[in-house]
């Protein structure tokens, strides 16, 4: 004889966990997170949190994937026409990959999840498939099209893709993971996004 299938497993539950454990995680750190701790805060028993997931690791991918869905999301290419000039379409560009960049979520997640990360290899490429690898390959394809419609002067659109970056990041990305003028820098962001654009196409743009 087989035994009855169980009850089914309580999806709000399941979500409740998986918010409280990426809370936590980034709060505290994975290793400094216990299961008790995740189990509280999601108002459920430890018996349930382990019908859900069996153990830390796996909560923790389950999370990692599902920030990976929202940075995916916010790697999407603006939809600027073509007809667009080039400058306006690197503005939108560098607009929109740095504020999510600079957002606490993203800035908490690299802050604290990196090194976790580093001990998970598979993971770890699949995050930087589609979250830097994404931005790269976006820009880098944003560029060749510029280049092919005769807006920039010919050239390496990956190595320039790394140079406009370059120069709309700076060195902000240590000062966000130190905490250091957050709210200046993003204050600050279409300043600098026009001010790369314009030293870019000083140097790329078509005479």
């Amino acid at each position: 004889m087989t035994r009855p299938p169980g009850r089914p497993r309580d999806l709000g539950k399941g979500l409740a966990i998986l918010d409280a454990g990426w809370m936590l995680f980034l709060e505290h750190g994975v290793e400094a997170t216990s299961i008790a701790a995740i189990a509280a805060k999601a108002g459920v028993s430890k018996v349930t949190l382990y019908s859900h997931y069996p153990d830390k690791a796996a909560l923790f991918e389950a999370a990692v994937l599902r920030e990976m869905e929202r940075i995916e999301q916010a790697q999407q290419v603006p939809h600027t026409g073509r007809d667009a000039p080039v400058e306006e379409r690197l503005r939108q560009f560098g607009l929109g990959i740095l504020r999510f960049l600079t957002s606490k979520p993203a800035v908490d997640f690299y802050s604290v999840v990196a090194g976790e990360l580093r001990r998970h290899e598979a993971l770890a490429r699949a995050f930087h498939r589609l979250g830097p690898g994404r931005t790269r390959a976006n820009l880098t394809g944003l560029l060749a099209i510029a280049v092919a419609q005769g807006e920039l002067v010919p050239l390496d659109p990956a190595q320039a893709a790394d140079e406009l970056f370059g120069l709309w990041q700076g060195f902000t990305n240590y000062d966000l993971l130190l905490g250091i003028g957050t709210d200046a820098i993003r204050a600050d962001l279409p300043r600098r996004v026009d001010q790369g654009v314009a030293l870019f196409l000083r140097c790329y743009g078509k005479p």
